[in-house]
């Protein structure tokens, strides 16, 4: 934990002095990780052998029917692509608008073609059963199969780079959002301050004060980076549900066909997200919701002098308050 929040408190220095200079440290970090990213892919090339990719391809030997197989992944592949939404979320800070959505395509494609490269190509050099078998990072055994140990050590330091460059773009985009949330009356005004170099610096204070008690709690009750893992997709898969949901609407207003497909498909696989993750874990994110809410109802109050709530908002409060009773009565019982 110690190293965690050395790490963290680092980059909370970074990005107070300016988003500029924190945006400038990514850029070198993002070009830095694709070293040992294209070096792997192209290794992976040249030792790929299409008997071994073949072999049980259908994971029958498992004894899992595919779409269980598909199922039991959809946490993991949402993981994946947290995150591409950055552009959108910064989007107020682009001198063009239309930067944003070429932006945002451009990370799906990229993202998706590291991803299926790495993973299908890892899949024709050994067996599934040895891969799965491998300590995290994998493809840094991968590596030492196709290269020796040096491999394992060019994997370990652009694993090392990729985490603090993400790490740094995420708390970028996580400050930005109560900061946004605070100009809508949804957050306090104080999360609209800046410090003199126009970083954030109220919401960063939340932020990585909240990521600070996280990294404790996950610390005392012995859990791992999955946990982590199934936390963090948990959290985001209501937000990217309500997203389609809110192209939906948009698109009634509009009368636009193909917002409404779109919107409809979102939602749909929205909904699928929620359902494969499995209901005890979204249970459980209900429990991180409540200090949300205490934080709105203060805005309300503090923007309306009293607490001004539509019909919805009351329904929604409602159904939080009571779904936290047995989310933490099954927390104290596991």
């Amino acid at each position: 934990m110690i190293g965690e929040s050395i790490l963290l408190w680092i980059i909370h220095w970074l990005v107070l002095r300016g988003t500029q200079t924190a945006a400038g440290i990514n850029k070198l970090a993002t070009l830095a990780k694709l070293i040992p990213l294209s070096l792997f892919v192209i290794l992976a090339i040249f030792a790929f052998k299409i008997d071994i990719f073949k072999f049980d391809f259908r994971g029958a030997e498992m004894g899992i029917p595919i779409w269980q197989q598909v199922k039991n992944t959809m946490l993991i592949t949402l993981w994946v692509f947290i995150g591409i939404e950055g552009a959108v979320v910064v989007s107020a800070r682009a001198q063009r608008r239309k930067d944003v959505g070429l932006a945002t395509l451009l990370a799906v494609i990229s993202a998706l073609s590291i991803y299926i490269l790495v993973t299908l190509l890892s899949l024709g050099i050994v067996p599934r059963e040895e891969i799965a078998a491998m300590k995290n990072p994998s493809m840094a055994s991968l590596m030492i199969h196709m290269m020796g140990n040096y491999g394992e050590i060019i994997i370990a330091a652009g694993l090392i780079v990729s985490v603090c460059g993400a790490y740094l773009s995420w708390t970028i985009m996580a400050t930005e959002i109560p900061y946004i949330a605070s100009l809508h009356g949804s957050f306090p005004k104080i999360f609209k301050y800046q410090n003199k170099n126009n970083a954030l610096s109220s919401s960063l204070w939340l932020t990585n004060g909240a990521v600070q008690l996280a990294l404790i709690l996950i610390w005392l009750s012995g859990s791992n980076y999955n946990m982590l893992l199934t936390i963090a997709s948990e959290m985001i898969l209501v937000p990217y549900f309500l997203v389609g949901a809110f192209l939906i609407k948009i698109s009634l207003e509009r009368a636009s066909k193909g917002l409404l497909i779109i919107g409809t498909v979102t939602s749909l696989y929205g909904l699928w997200l929620l359902y494969a993750s499995g209901t005890i874990n979204l249970l459980l994110s209900v429990i991180l919701y409540m200090p949300g809410l205490f934080i709105f109802l203060y805005a309300q109050k503090q923007n309306n002098n009293k607490i001004s709530l539509s019909r919805l908002e009351r329904s929604a409060i409602i159904m939080i308050i009571f779904s936290s009773i047995p989310a933490f009565w099954y927390l104290l019982h596991i």
